[in-house]
C-alpha cells in the first residue's frame, strides 16, 4: 500500500513538473516559426541541406530528430559516422558550424 502510494505521488511529481516544459516547448516553437518567416534565423531544412553538402559530414548519414536551444538559437544536428553518432553545432541564425562532438 505504501509502495503503491509513494509511486502515485512521485509518478504526480514527474507529471507536474513536465507540463511547463512541454508548455515552453511550444513557445520555443512557435517562437522559430516566426523568427523563420521573418528572415531571423535559417529555415531547419535548409541548414540541414547546406550542412549535408559539407564534408565531412557529406558522406555521414543524417540521423534526424534535431534539438533546438532557443536560448542561444544553435541546432543540434545528428549524423552517423560509421558507427559513432556525431553532433554538429549549427547557428541558426547565420548557419556557421559552432560545434562538434565528438
Amino acid at each position: 500500500m505504501i509502495r503503491t502510494l509513494t509511486f502515485s505521488l512521485a509518478s504526480a511529481l514527474l507529471l507536474s513538473a513536465a507540463a511547463p516544459a512541454a508548455a515552453r516547448g511550444d513557445r520555443d516553437q512557435d517562437n522559430l516559426r516566426q523568427a523563420a518567416a521573418q528572415g531571423q534565423v535559417i529555415p531547419l531544412n535548409k541548414l540541414i541541406a547546406d550542412v549535408r553538402s559539407r564534408p565531412p559530414y557529406n558522406d555521414m548519414t543524417y540521423l534526424g530528430g534535431p534539438q533546438f536551444d532557443a536560448g542561444r538559437m544553435i541546432y543540434a544536428l545528428k549524423f552517423m559516422d560509421g558507427s559513432q553518432v556525431v553532433v554538429v553545432y549549427v547557428d541558426a541564425r547565420t548557419g556557421r558550424i559552432v560545434g562538434r562532438k565528438p
